[in-house]
Order: structure tokens, then C-alpha cells, then sequence
């Protein structure tokens, strides 16, 4: 597949230019990043939430993060949780499960984007499929989202702490 049909509609009827990545087949943006050996604050992974009266909204953050769903609540004044799987497939059948492109308006969804990745020089996002990353560079992204909200939304580092809690078990000095 490459890219979503969708997402490549919107590329193409916005004059987006971009590059597609190529890497081994992952299962997880994170993955994803690791195996294109890219910066994970330069790859967008987008998470759907769903609000308690029933819209929907995609979350855009970088992949080194966890999403702070409380913040995301607070910002919006609304009550969000995250979507089951069935209901993602429903929403983005031109996409692979668990690949989707975090461009929100492709999908006719609303967004809400981390501030982290407005400082990134370019950016990575999935394409609709296992095996590629879409690349765009800050200025077009910047563009892409000018009248979509932002702010703080992303939560503790993926990974961190478990690491930090085995370094600091192995290098204890007696």
C-alpha cells in the first residue's frame, strides 16, 4: 500500500511535498522510528480519542512520549478517552491497524497537536502501512497545521523510567 489513499489525496490536493521513508516492517511508530534511525521527537504517532458526547479527536505527538490524556481534557474543557481498535479500522479503513497518518483534516477529524513537534526540523509520519514514514519538512507541517490548537499534551517518556530505575540498580556504588 505504501500510503493511505486518503492521506495522499490531502498531500496532493494541498501541494505537500514529501519524501517516502522506507524501513522494515514494524508494528509500533516507536518501532518505526528505531528502525529508520530517526529522532523519536521528529515522529508523529497520532492516538483517536473519543469524548464522552460521542466526536472524535486525534491527538498528534512524538513517539518518544506517552500521551497525557488528563491534559488533553483539561485544555479542551471535555471528557476524551481512548478508541478500541474495531472503532479505528471503522474510522481509517484505507489504513493499516495501528499505522495511521496523524494529519487529522485527511481524515476529517479534529486535532490537537503536542507544542514539541512545532520545534522539530522536519517530521515523520506514518503513511497508512507498517513499512513507511512520510517525511515533511517544518515549514510545510507549520503550514499544515496553522488553524489547528495546540499546547502541552504529551506525558512521560517512553521508556525512561524503566531504564533509569535498571541503570541506577546496576551502578550503585556500596
Amino acid at each position: 500500500m505504501a500510503i493511505s489513499i486518503s492521506f495522499n489525496e490531502y498531500l496532493t490536493n494541498h501541494n505537500i511535498d514529501y519524501e517516502l521513508v522506507k524501513h522494515r516492517y514494524t508494528k509500533s511508530s516507536f518501532d518505526s522510528s528505531c528502525s529508520a534511525h530517526l529522532p523519536s521527537a521528529e515522529v508523529v504517532k497520532a492516538i483517536i480519542l473519543q469524548c464522552s458526547d460521542g466526536s472524535y479527536l486525534m491527538s498528534a505527538l512524538s513517539v518518544g512520549h506517552k500521551l497525557s490524556i488528563a491534559q488533553v481534557n483539561k485544555l479542551t474543557g471535555k471528557h476524551y478517552h481512548l478508541l478500541n481498535e474495531t472503532q479505528l479500522s471503522e474510522l481509517f479503513p484505507d489504513c493499516e491497524q495501528g499505522a495511521i497518518p496523524s494529519v487529522g483534516e485527511a481524515f476529517t477529524l479534529d486535532m490537537l497537536v503536542d507544542d514539541e513537534l512545532l520545534k522539530a526540523k522536519q517530521v515523520y509520519i506514518e503513511a497508512g502501512d507498517h513499512r513507511h514514514l512520510v517525511k515533511i519538512d517544518q515549514q510545510q507541517f507549520a503550514n499544515m497545521l496553522a488553524k489547528v490548537p495546540h499546547g502541552n499534551i504529551s506525558g512521560a517518556v517512553v521508556g525512561y523510567p524503566k531504564m533509569v530505575e535498571h541503570l541506577s540498580s546496576e551502578w550503585r556504588m556500596s
